[in-house]
């Protein structure tokens, strides 16, 4: 019964993706739990860049079962962009199945996730306006598609004949760009991908639990980062979904006993898009040096992402709320030729030095950050020579740096990405995880 999970323990842009499709050469399924194409992942395999947002990593992987749980909401017209980019790239989507209870995102959950932002003023969370929140907030309204939905041509009928003066009249309240579909466009347009899709939908319940009955290898791969939880992050400046440990479990269909391993991957520094506080957020020329050097662009909005020092404050709430039994440390390469790197272990605040994040947002925006500074390290182009070398090759410094961050989150690191592709990586378990 091999389930791992993998999951972003800051606020997303980690590198899990990358993680997920290295470990996925010995996984079975590989099933995405929550989230929607508001969350990128790259991919890069053979020289050949992938970046994908609905699509899970392990798509690209051959003879997998690339899975899209129930917690996820999924948009159907961007969703057949990403199969034909895998297509062109002479890959398959042979192995996809989206769950029956998964929701849809409608254009007019877009056109209401940017009337929305508008109306918040200076008061705005900074959402990608992918209709992701208006998505899951029909959802828990009880008034959202679900994929299912497709497969019943009468039930499907229904609902479009509910929903269309529902959402137009809600369109014109919040002064949004109109609707201009119909009862029968609508039922038109989800009826072709009823025809493009309708093979991959199923109780993927079902499937991933009998496939972890049959002890086949099950990674369950997270979208954005345990810090924007729609409850343990920082509110309101989150996602719409449960980020941490618990939504594997309600977005997969599967029990909290099935997950064996729980993965949690950590930049070597802090980056975030989107307003919300920043504790160890960097001065403007220096944000955009960083920026810079390690490609902090997002892969979903183009935007450049804030950057900051390594925060093991916000690691170790992560690491609370999700019960990390292993850490991942990427991006490490880009903190090359830095002769010297702050780490934040507390914050102080009004005179107080807190060493758990605390949920008030006024409390984080006076906070200052509490720093242990490290030795920095010499890098080097030869990543090969590195990655070869194993784990005891790697820079004295580099390694005092690691082992800093396992002693404060009394979780082992192993693994260390030192460069984007799949053989810049070393495994410190020598690929040890199923057993």
């Amino acid at each position: 019964m091999p389930g791992l999970a993998i999951i972003g323990a800051q606020w997303g842009d980690e590198g899990k993706g990358k993680i997920t499709d290295y470990l996925g050469e010995d996984a079975d399924l590989i099933v995405r739990f929550q989230g929607g194409n508001n969350a990128g992942h790259t991919i890069v395999v053979d020289g050949k860049v992938f970046k994908l947002h609905g699509l899970p990593s392990g798509v690209v992987r051959k003879g997998k079962l690339a899975v899209i749980g129930n917690g996820v909401v999924v948009n159907l017209e961007e969703l057949a962009e990403e199969i034909e980019q895998v297509k062109e790239a002479g890959g398959s989507i042979e192995g996809l199945r989206i769950s029956d209870r998964a929701h849809l995102i409608m254009n007019y959950h877009k056109k209401l996730d940017g009337a929305e932002e508008k109306y918040r003023g200076k008061n705005v969370v900074g959402t990608t306006k992918k209709g992701i929140g208006p998505a899951y907030q029909d959802k828990i309204a009880r008034i959202g598609f679900r994929a299912g939905d497709l497969l019943e041509d009468d039930l499907l009928k229904e609902k479009i004949g509910f929903i269309i003066p529902y959402k137009k009249d809600m369109l014109d309240m919040m002064g949004a760009e109109p609707c201009q579909c119909t009862t029968e466009s609508l039922y038109a347009k989800m009826a072709g991908w009823r025809d493009m899709i309708g093979d991959c939908i199923c109780d993927t319940s079902v499937l991933v639990n009998d496939a972890l009955d049959e002890n086949r290898n099950v990674i369950f791969e997270g979208a954005q980062g345990a810090m924007l939880d729609i409850d343990h992050g920082t509110y309101p400046y989150v996602t719409s979904s449960a980020t941490c440990g618990g939504g594997v479990c309600t977005g997969s269909g599967v029990a909290p006993n099935r997950i064996d391993r729980m993965l949690g991957v950590v930049k070597a520094y802090t980056t975030r898009v989107g307003e919300g506080p920043f504790v160890t957020e960097l001065a403007e020329e220096d944000e955009k040096k960083l920026q810079a050097k390690g490609g902090e662009f997002g892969v979903t909005t183009g935007r450049g992402r804030r950057c900051g020092w390594l925060d093991l404050v916000v690691v170790e709430h992560a690491q609370r709320m999700c019960g990390f039994t292993s850490i991942v440390m990427t991006k490490i390469d880009v903190l090359d030729d830095v002769p010297e790197l702050p780490v934040c272990v507390a914050y102080e605040i009004d005179g107080t030095e807190y060493r758990h994040f605390p949920a008030s947002i006024s409390k984080l925006n006076r906070a200052k950050p509490v720093y242990e500074t490290l030795r920095g390290w010499k890098g080097t182009d030869d990543t090969e020579s590195l990655v070869k070398g194993g784990y005891d090759n790697l820079p004295g410094e580099m390694r005092e740096y690691i082992e800093f961050t396992e002693r404060y989150l009394k979780t082992p690191v192993d693994i260390v990405s030192v460069g984007p592709g799949r053989d810049q990586t070393i495994d410190r378990r020598n690929g040890d995880w199923w057993s």
